[in-house]
């Protein structure tokens, strides 16, 4: 089974909330989402699933997501409760620790691609 992974590391956009003021600033300034996206790419070919992981080029629009057959989302740190769903599958959504985040650890994710992978066998 083919996949395809978005990363959200920016918040929905919310009322008050300039998404420009957010975008560099705080954790996000600090640890890059391509390095994250980079490295799980690389971990995925590894396990020999055929899986392709993108930033989230969207705004964090779920609509958007599932228009662009989102199978797995994932979560950067902070974004559990800013992230709106509304309807996407809550078990296909991966929410980064800091720490999995910080150190590029992305067993979690893995995991959760074998799973889904393993369901479409059955």
């Amino acid at each position: 089974m083919t996949g395809k992974i978005y990363f959200i590391y920016n918040p929905s956009p919310t009322i008050g909330r300039s998404p420009i003021a957010s975008a560099g600033s705080g954790l996000f300034g600090l640890y890059k989402p391509n390095q994250y996206v980079a490295v799980l790419q690389r971990k995925l070919q590894c396990t020999g699933v055929d899986w392709r992981v993108e930033l989230d080029d969207t705004a964090a629009d779920i609509e958007k997501l599932i228009h662009k057959n989102a199978t797995l989302l994932i979560c950067a740190p902070g974004l559990r409760y800013q992230f709106y769903i509304n309807g996407f599958d809550k078990k296909n959504i991966v929410y980064l620790s800091m720490f999995d985040y910080v150190t590029n650890n992305a067993t979690s994710v893995i995991k959760r691609v074998k799973e889904i992978s393993n369901e479409h066998v059955q």
